[in-house]
């Protein structure tokens, strides 16, 4: 028995029941649309559809489109399946794979599900189902999201398959789902600004002490476990309150800020600068022996003392530094004892004139069964 559009009530939009197709799947397909059609005209919330997709000429049409979703795309059942496709800002898709208690989603732009248009047809063939979600955006100029569920039937002597769908109208509920997105991803960019700013400096935007007791008391077991090196630089600002005398505080701040940056630019990964306290700075350099650090520190210097500060602001400041460098495990192995020594070489510079480099060493020797420790300086300058 041939089946043609003539036995289906209403406009026949498709072409299987037209077309050069065997009798089964015409028969199948009568059924469904009758089915469909049926359940379109209860006025449910529902919005049925039948699409069919054509391996042999790579082309996806409607066998049966819902009234309600040609009223939303603003088209007639013909025009559908463009109109849907161009209509598509995004597709989210859901694998069933869960993480976390969910599903795994998936976000294609509209250029993205176009280039991988074969693949998601391939995806949908081998599960036999389709689970998806889009957001639309119509003539009217309104912004709809669809969520889109569907079984697949093949038939594979007409190279044809067969996806029975239904559309439900979920705007407000993917809505209030990005609304939730934005909103926890606003508190975790808060988060993440507050931890930032918890162990940074707000004035040079360099770490802060908090950060640098824990960030040194980690390098010193791992260096320890690895027999590594490290260095630490203690420089302080010679004469800035001179600076505070003469340009005022705010300028004083901002000729910090710039010395701040002057140290970062000099620095690499993982070295880093904190900002100690007014006019005083740490510089720690992860595997540093004392001659490299001592390098670093006059390389700092020179720099510091090339440049001009505040230039933008009509000013034109110099200022120099004192540095002191002492070494892991060379000269001390806790926190305190680097960070004191590295103080005392920098006070050693202090008393000799101020602008220089200055390295701390230690010449252990046993003494009646005790090890004493006898330091003296290598200096730069």
């Amino acid at each position: 028995m041939r089946r043609s559009a003539q036995n289906l009530p209403g406009q026949y939009a498709g072409r299987i029941l037209n077309g050069n197709y065997s009798r089964q799947l015409k028969r199948h397909m009568a059924r469904c649309i009758r089915h469909f059609q049926a359940f379109d005209e209860l006025e449910s919330p529902a919005i049925p559809y039948i699409s069919a997709w054509d391996e042999k000429q790579n082309i996806i049409w409607y066998e049966f489109v819902s009234r309600r979703l040609t009223h939303l795309l603003g088209c007639d059942a013909p025009a559908a399946p463009e109109f849907f496709q161009r209509s598509v800002t995004e597709r989210h898709i859901y694998s069933e794979r869960e993480i976390n208690g969910g599903h795994k989603e998936e976000i294609l732009k509209n250029n993205e599900v176009v280039d991988r248009k074969s693949e998601l047809r391939e995806e949908v063939k081998q599960k036999g189902a389709l689970e998806a979600v889009y957001k639309i955006s119509t003539i009217a100029g309104r912004t709809l999201w669809l969520k889109d569920q569907a079984f697949l039937e093949s038939f594979e002597s007409d190279k044809i398959h067969i996806s029975l769908g239904n559309l439900t109208l979920v705007t407000k509920e993917m809505e209030a789902e990005e609304d939730l997105k934005q909103a926890q991803k606003a508190l975790r960019e808060s988060e993440q600004k507050f931890r930032e700013q918890a162990i940074h400096d707000t004035l040079t935007e360099l770490y802060n002490t908090r950060y640098l007791y824990t960030a040194l008391s980690a390098l010193i077991s791992e260096s320890a476990s690895k027999s590594e090196h490290f260095s630490l630089i203690f420089m302080d600002i010679d004469n800035f309150k001179n600076v505070v005398d003469t340009h005022g505080h705010l300028n004083a701040s901002k000729t910090l800020q710039e010395i701040a940056a002057t140290i970062k630019t000099a620095l690499e990964h993982p070295s880093y600068g904190v900002a100690y306290g007014g006019d005083e700075f740490v510089l720690v350099l992860p595997g540093y022996q004392k001659h490299r650090a001592l390098d670093m520190a006059e390389h700092i210097r020179s720099r510091i003392n090339k440049t001009r500060y505040l230039q933008k602001s009509g000013l034109n400041i110099r200022v120099s530094a004192s540095f002191g460098v002492s070494t892991y495990p060379d000269d001390a192995d806790t926190l305190s004892g680097l960070l004191a020594l590295a103080d005392q070489a920098m006070f050693n510079v202090k008393e000799r004139g101020k602008d220089s480099v200055c390295g701390i060493s230690s010449n252990n020797r046993s003494v009646q069964g005790t090890t004493e420790s006898n330091f003296f300086y290598d200096c730069k300058r």
